[in-house]
């Protein structure tokens, strides 16, 4: 699966309208048994904020797919960003 089909269902199933704190606990009930998962997940948002950073559109419609709506790729790239590390601090929560 690319990590643009991975970032559509990751948004789709865990962001959608939720908050992104929201998000990241969902995630995190499922990442703290399966390493893949939390692999998978931390893969996916570095490569979406890497297409941020190169100015890629397609970020933006895939987050905007879920019913999570930005405008501009730098408002993508602040989103991923922080829900990157939102989703860290959660995991690291969980699992220490």
């Amino acid at each position: 699966m690319s990590w643009q089909e991975s970032l559509g269902d990751l948004f789709s199933a865990t962001v959608n309208q939720q908050s992104l704190e929201e998000a990241a606990e969902m995630m995190v009930s499922v990442s703290e048994d399966d390493l893949e998962y939390h692999n998978a997940c931390v893969n996916t948002l570095n490569l979406a904020i890497q297409s941020c950073k190169n100015g890629n559109n397609e970020t933006l419609l895939l987050i905007n797919k879920s019913g999570y709506q930005v405008h501009s790729t730098e408002k993508a790239l602040e989103i991923l960003e922080d829900f990157l590390t939102i989703y860290l601090n959660e995991y690291k929560d969980a699992t220490e």
